[in-house]
């Protein structure tokens, strides 16, 4: 008897002892989770790429979240900071058309970015993408706001993309003028209430819209925002021209990152050329794209790039500043909608070359949408009081200058000549 209660007694303190080990062991556990094999030394030394979602395959990747996916993109946008194009339907599906020929063009994938709810796995919404090389060893993602998910879901996630894009472009189908206002107001809207950090906007027509370009600066308003419209395009390939050209100015002037460009015919080779697809229609491009940095044409050449511009800029700006009746002057970078030299105050600078940017674009659209020549526009506006001048640098058509002269103390003629004599005495030497 006594043997079989000390064997009892035995047995209950070995299963405490087994009790107390598994406790201890899930503690360990639960403070410590299993170790895991990782085969990439980046990642294990967290030195990984930083990327919005986490990639499960080669076109698809995920991120999982716990708030509404516009939040968790804002979140990812304000983290990462990543520089990406935006594009955007009006009135058209295009987007997702001109996308696949991009990617087609530059033997890459349309990739896809799910965004999950967190525990679940649901998938609340999926963008669409394509990443561009660009040197040294970059990708550019370019965005479609063509989202799979509901309804408000696609239109906060659209405008989170194109405000926090490097580049915002929008395809402009076939609407009538009050269709087309009601179908911009949302957008103008949220660029008004702001945050609004993208400062370049791009309206790609693809059909007849003469007033476009009038939409575009009621769009622009006082955000600060660069809004452009290109003339009227029917293929993805003339409208990626527009697309590329308006990113390259954008990065020719020192920033991080790279320019892409799309080729000419002649450098083209026979794996590069684009193929029509088979489900692009009329919109199948026919000429091949680079997506390397090239030498600027146009921006890069300006004479704010070189090393005595500042001081060159505010010498012009202080000459013509001293000519009669001239109240206001800045010379602003027209891109970037940029002062380089004024004789006011920097706010008001801004102002100017904001608003003498806007100017520029729109006269540059008119020209455009009448059939005329529209390089280098040049233009005096007459007010009650003053005198508004928008004039380019002489061989240097982003550069302009923007002077406001008082129309009882000033000549207009007398200004214009005396503006020639200072290209003369301070350009003359550049051209």
């Amino acid at each position: 008897m006594s043997d079989t209660l000390q064997d009892r007694r035995l047995h209950g303190a070995t299963a405490d002892a087994s009790a107390d080990t598994r406790r201890v062991r899930d503690d360990a556990e639960l403070l410590s989770p299993a170790t895991q094999i990782v085969g990439d030394t980046d990642v294990y030394l967290g030195n990984a790429s930083a990327d919005i979602g986490r990639r499960i395959a080669d076109d698809q990747l995920e991120l999982f979240v716990v708030c509404q996916p516009a939040e968790a993109m804002l979140q990812q946008f304000a983290q990462l900071a990543p520089d990406f194009i935006a594009i955007h339907d009006i009135g058209t599906a295009s987007s997702t058309r001109l996308l696949g020929a991009v990617a087609k063009a530059a033997s890459r994938k349309v990739q896809q970015l799910v965004i999950r709810r967190q525990g679940y796995g649901v998938a609340l919404a999926t963008l669409q993408f394509v990443e561009l090389p660009l040197r040294p060893g970059r990708n550019l993602r370019v965005y479609t706001t063509q989202i799979d998910g509901d309804t408000q879901t696609r239109h906060q996630l659209a405008q989170v993309l194109l405000a926090h894009s490097r580049l915002g472009v929008i395809m402009v189908g076939e609407l009538p003028a009050h269709a087309l206002g009601s179908s911009l107001q949302p957008l103008r809207d949220a660029m008004a209430k702001g945050p609004w950090p993208n400062r370049q906007m791009l309206l790609v027509p693809l059909a007849s819209a003469g007033t476009l370009p009038a939409q575009a600066a009621a769009m622009a308003g006082n955000s600060g925002v660069m809004v452009r419209t290109t003339p009227q395009v029917g293929r993805p390939t003339d409208a990626w021209s527009f697309i590329s050209g308006a990113w390259n100015r954008l990065n020719q002037n020192g920033t991080t990152a790279a320019p892409v460009r799309a080729a000419t015919p002649v450098q083209a080779t026979r794996s590069q050329a684009f193929a029509p697809p088979p489900s692009a229609g009329s919109y199948a491009p026919t000429q091949s794209l680079e997506l390397n940095p090239m030498p600027s044409t146009s921006h890069q050449g300006a004479l704010a790039q070189t090393p005595n511009s500042e001081a060159l800029w505010n010498d012009y700006a202080r000459r013509c500043a001293a000519i009669k009746g001239v109240t206001q002057c800045c010379v602003f970078d027209v891109d970037l909608q940029r002062s380089l030299a004024h004789s006011v105050t920097q706010r008001l600078a801004e102002r100017l070359a904001t608003k003498g940017a806007m100017l520029h674009a729109v006269m540059t659209d008119t020209a455009n949408v009448l059939g005329l020549e529209s390089a280098n526009p040049d233009a005096v506006i007459t007010l009650p009081e003053h005198l508004l001048l928008i004039r380019p640098m002489p061989g240097k058509p982003r550069v302009a200058l923007h002077l406001v002269i008082e129309r009882a103390h000033g000549n207009i003629a007398l200004t214009r000549q005396q503006l020639q004599q200072i290209d003369t005495e301070l350009l003359g030497s550049v051209h």
